[in-house]
């Protein structure tokens, strides 16, 4: 204690003078760093925000992009929905061309740019249903058609003891509905019977394109690979009606 108290008579004046310095610099200072404190604590969290609200674009941007794929996707699965046929004849741009599968003979003849002054058609159904891999063929006037299309009336209208016929097996046959009709089936609904695969239901279609409709079941043995073994284990599933 006598050491602090001659500590404190030595040196009372100086601790006294920077005891007052430090308590001025304490209120000078003092409300500056309180300022300086409420401002970055403002401003702190300002800049996460602004992270938070650009990553929220970004990501709102990429849910559109990804909107916008899912809906050209739809409509490539649409587009997927199409078929392939053979343009020839009496058009103006004959060809290959795409079309939807529901469409009609005079929805192809748009996309080719119409038949030409010289086509006669009168010898085509406009209104006959397109499958895929068709040959349309549009004659010219005065032509003796040398093609076997399905879309020319020749072709299309059955004889009368044909129509006759038919008749008669419908009537007596309750399940020829659900047959497959070798003149108007598609590929997909071939590959359904028994021993056709996708080859085999291509050259059905191509022999069907180059001889016209089937007159009876059995002519679907005058196509390639198809023997006594295939028809008769796929006779009963099949019609030319």
């Amino acid at each position: 204690m006598e050491k602090l108290t001659l500590f404190w008579e030595e040196h009372k004046n100086k601790i006294i003078v920077i005891s007052g310095a430090l308590l001025l610099v304490l209120i000078l200072v003092g409300p500056k760093i309180k300022a300086a404190n409420t401002l970055f604590g403002q401003s702190t969290p300002t800049q996460p925000e602004e992270l938070v609200t650009s990553e929220s674009s970004t990501v709102s941007s990429s849910s559109e992009g990804e909107v916008q794929q899912s809906n050209s996707t739809g409509q490539s699965m649409t587009k997927n929905q199409s078929i392939t046929v053979d343009v020839k004849g009496a058009v103006v741009h004959p060809g290959v061309v795409t079309m939807q599968a529901d469409q009609r003979v005079d929805a192809v003849l748009k996309k080719v740019g119409g038949a030409t002054a010289q086509a006669d058609l009168n010898q085509v159904n406009l209104a006959h249903r397109l499958v895929d891999q068709m040959l349309i063929y549009i004659p010219a006037k005065g032509e003796e058609v040398q093609v076997n299309s399905p879309v020319l009336v020749s072709n299309e209208q059955p004889g009368e003891g044909e129509t006759q016929a038919s008749q008669t097996e419908t009537e007596t046959d309750p399940t020829a509905e659900s047959k497959v009709n070798l003149n108007s089936a598609t590929k997909e609904q071939l590959t359904q019977l028994n021993g056709i695969g996708d080859k085999k239901a291509d050259q059905i279609i191509a022999y069907r394109q180059e001889h016209g409709n089937f007159k009876s079941p059995e002519d679907l043995k005058n196509v390639s690979g198809i023997g006594d073994k295939i028809f008769a284990a796929l006779a009963d599933q099949i019609t030319v009606n």
